[in-house]
């Protein structure tokens, strides 16, 4: 089976490589061709024109709704019949129920499909796919699923995918600030920052996110990270759209919304998330009580 992958970048190619290694015929599209995925037997294309021809089943990982827009008006422009778009690219719900509905005017069918982990958790295996959509495509697709990631679940009707990445990511934020705030208190009261790491980590009080982020912030390792700001400033802003859409109590998330809009102030973009221990720092000395400055 050919699978079209379109977007190569730090969770595309480890998605693209882990379907080349389970055995499926991979025609790839990026600006930026991958140097790994040829050398695991991919095939680079050079349109997205080359992927919408040869390629029944697409898989969408971009960066931005411009990049996707581009490539769904490709596969617009070059019919056939059984088309899947399997949507794993972040953005907004509106603009994927949108897209989904143009695709099913044209005979077509996208899939709201997220996948949540770093991109090292995606080569090994280990990061969970969310998928909604029509069921029965999605069962037919289950082998595709199965080469891309160990655990994967199919969430429901079209657009839950979506809403399960904005909770997920709003908890990543969340434990990524009380990791923080946690090695922050624990300097204060005489502890070992690194010991922390260790003896938390595989304790009741541990979790992913402190596993990933707390040795960072140990290290002060910031520049270049994994998950950085500005793929969550987005994501906390629309999760707060959809808490607010619902009405639903969520006083973690404003305090997460509040600092971490610190980090954006300061043009923290480009940094992993875990930086937001030096603005937890700088709160009783630089800023106000209420942490406003």
């Amino acid at each position: 089976m050919l699978i079209g992958f379109v977007g190569l970048g730090n969770v595309g190619a480890p998605m693209a490589i882990n379907l080349l290694k389970a055995g499926f015929d991979v025609i790839g599209f990026d600006l930026r061709p991958n140097a790994v995925f040829e050398s695991m037997g991919g095939r680079t294309a050079k349109s997205l024109e080359e992927v919408a021809t040869q390629a029944t089943t697409v898989v969408h990982s971009l960066p931005n709704e411009v990049a996707v827009e581009q490539s769904v008006s490709t596969l617009l422009r070059h019919p056939c019949s059984n088309r899947v778009l399997i949507e794993m690219s972040s953005y907004a719900l509106e603009s994927k129920m949108g897209r989904a509905s143009r695709m099913a005017a044209a005979g077509a069918t996208m899939l709201d499909c997220e996948i949540s982990g770093l991109p090292i958790q995606v080569a090994e295996r280990k990061a969970v796919i969310f998928k909604s959509g029509d069921a029965e495509t999605i069962e037919e697709l289950k082998p595709v699923f199965d080469g891309i990631a160990d655990r994967h679940f199919n969430l429901g009707p079209l657009g839950a995918a979506t809403k399960m990445k904005l909770i997920a990511n709003m908890m990543v934020c969340v434990h990524n600030l009380m990791a923080a705030e946690a090695l922050n208190l624990g300097r204060l009261a005489g502890l070992s920052p690194e010991q922390m790491v260790q003896v938390i980590g595989p304790s009741a009080a541990g979790s992913s996110t402190f596993v990933n982020k707390s040795p960072l912030m140990v290290e002060r390792k910031f520049e270049n990270g994994t998950g950085p700001f500005r793929h969550m400033f987005g994501y906390l802003a629309r999760a707060n759209e959809l808490a607010e859409e619902l009405e639903a109590s969520t006083p973690l998330l404003q305090t997460a919304l509040r600092v971490y809009d610190f980090a954006k102030q300061e043009k923290r973009h480009d940094q992993d998330i875990a930086a937001i221990i030096e603005i937890i720092e700088d709160l009783k000395r630089g800023r106000g009580s209420d942490g406003r400055g």
